[in-house]
């Protein structure tokens, strides 16, 4: 469809549907719900396929667009489309083309739902550059300057606020990564770092804080090979080394900024080389607090620390008391005791494993353990200050144990997990109140040699969870639903052709709830496309399945 055909459809599309809304009629209480689900890309050539990247799609934060990139042109040349949630639409390439073998790196949707930034060699091939463009199609718009010949850009990040993008490129000298801010809406590029020294770069776990004020990365600015860490305000200014003196041969390998901005936690082994520990200073620039307690000799924090959401405390695991026996801590953010969270260990156990989790509220910290030394971890819950760990998984059947695939919902309610819990070698989905209580075990009973495949998905609201199984054909992953405290499963995804089965880990609900979208090769084998289901009952009373146009 030519662009303004396709402008057309877009202007006509709503009008009729809200024409049809009375016909339509509204849904009556008893009406059971009826499942649609709808392909979203257009029909693509026998080589076509969504890349496969993780995820292979992105939904926009309003609920309105998906933005995938897909060879649905030219084989083996990746170009970016959005569509409509609804499918009413026809998908918008939104990269100019691409020549085959070419292909969008990396793309985000603005916070705002309006613009999608990119990185593609669309200028030059084998040069990747930054764009711009707003998401319903349109002129892109370049956001970085000249390259250095051989440069790229190879990594970006929109403030939360949506207004710069902050990106990384060896843009002044080949293969030299410097840190750059420039307008969303395009403009001059600012140069974020300090002066490197001779062969420094800035490596590519930089941070931007929040409240889109500051950027927190690393690099070997002053030293060649020794990492430390800068912050600097996100639209230019002074950079500020926020680390203290390092050790010969030291290095900051992790930061993270804590939900309020105020703060920065990185871990590093400032004070004793290959002793990794970890340490809280202002975002500013400051005094710097050690977190951790004092360690037993080769023992080290880990990397899976967390801040609680509302950027009170810090959660981490390290063996600080016994070398190899890794154990659960919290501590104030800005320094003072640390307090152990995790149940006494026997003998030969392997302690707490690095996969923590706290709850949206901040008030209680769900982990696995191997507390007995059997080799069976279990799964507990704890209040993130101190307090007696409450253990979650019920009774095991011999063998089973805990997966490490599990999380809290929204509402800091219930833990949600996965294990071997009823039939050793079955992995099967399970909920618990995070205070402890009974289990429910959420899937309907699996094909002989199934299992619930890796990530689930929590609804907005806390009330359903999404997840993936050969529930009904051994290695057939399909699509399910589920009350998070049990009850009746519904099969989302649509029937699949031989061979077809869903893609592991694509499946995204909508910030609204409405809608469930993945990645399937649902209708032609080993051609991997995108749909969308939702609950046709629900649409009609809410409006929510009519298409919406972004004025330009």
């Amino acid at each position: 469809m030519n662009q303004t055909a396709r402008a057309a459809s877009q202007l006509a599309l709503p009008v009729l549907l809200f024409a049809l809304l009375p016909l339509l009629g509204q849904p009556s209480a008893a009406a059971p719900q009826a499942l649609i689900n709808v392909r979203l890309n257009d029909d693509l050539p026998p080589a076509g396929d969504l890349e496969a990247g993780d995820p292979s799609f992105q939904v926009s934060p309003d609920s309105q667009y998906a933005v995938y990139a897909a060879d649905a042109e030219i084989d083996d040349a990746l170009d970016l489309y959005s569509v409509h949630v609804s499918g009413v639409f026809d998908p918008v390439r939104l990269n100019e083309a691409l020549l085959a073998g070419q292909k969008v790196a990396r793309f985000r949707i603005a916070p705002d739902s309006r613009h999608v930034v990119y990185l593609a060699p669309q200028d030059t091939a084998g040069v990747d550059e930054l764009y711009v463009v707003p998401i319903e199609g349109g002129m892109s718009t370049k956001l970085n300057g000249p390259l250095a010949p051989g440069g790229d850009v190879v990594h970006l990040e929109i403030t939360p606020d949506g207004a710069r993008v902050i990106y990384l490129a060896d843009r002044q000298t080949d293969d030299v990564f410097e840190l750059y801010s420039v307008p969303i809406g395009g403009g001059t590029s600012t140069k974020l770092n300090g002066p490197l020294v001779a062969n420094g770069d800035v490596r590519s776990f930089f941070e931007v804080s929040p409240d889109s004020a500051r950027v927190v990365y690393p690099a070997d600015q002053q030293t060649d090979e020794v990492i430390e860490l800068y912050s600097v305000p996100a639209g230019g200014g002074m950079a500020t080394k926020l680390n203290g003196p390092l050790v010969t041969d030291g290095d900051v390998t992790q930061v993270a900024i804590s939900p309020d901005s105020a703060r920065a936690v990185y871990l590093a082994d400032q004070d004793a080389d290959e002793v990794s520990e970890l340490y809280s200073v202002p975002i500013g620039g400051g005094a710097i607090s050690k977190l951790n307690g004092p360690l037993v000799t080769d023992g080290d924090v880990n990397e899976s620390y967390r801040i609680s959401p509302n950027g009170q405390r810090v959660v981490y695991t390290a063996d600080e008391d016994s070398d190899e026996l890794p154990e659960l801590f919290s501590v104030p953010i800005a320094g003072g005791p640390a307090t152990k969270l995790s149940p006494s260990m026997a003998v030969g156990s392997a302690g707490v494993y690095f996969d923590t989790h706290i709850s949206g509220d901040g008030a209680r910290v769900a982990f696995r353990a191997d507390t007995d030394g059997n080799e069976t971890n279990e799964l507990y819950s704890v209040p993130i200050a101190g307090g007696a760990a409450t253990p979650l998984t019920g009774p095991v059947v011999p063998g089973g144990e805990t997966s490490f695939v599990f999380g809290i919902s929204p509402d800091s309610a219930r833990v949600i997990f996965q294990g071997e819990l009823t039939t050793d070698g079955v992995t099967e989905l399970y909920s618990v109140p995070i205070t402890g209580g009974m289990r429910a075990k959420l899937n309907d009973p699996l094909v002989a040699n199934g299992d619930v495949r890796s990530l689930y998905f929590v609804s907005p609201d806390s009330q359903q969870i999404v997840y993936q199984a050969d529930g009904d054909t051994d290695e057939v992953i399909e699509l399910y639903r589920v009350p998070i405290a049990g009850g009746d499963v519904e099969k989302l995804s649509g029937p699949m052709v031989s061979g077809g089965d869903l893609r592991v880990n694509s499946p995204r609900i909508t910030a609204d709830g409405l809608r469930v979208l993945y990645a399937a090769d649902q209708e032609t084998d080993e051609q991997i496309e995108l749909f969308a289901t939702f609950d046709e009952s629900l649409l009609p009373a809410t409006g929510a399945y009519l298409p919406v146009v972004i004025a330009p």
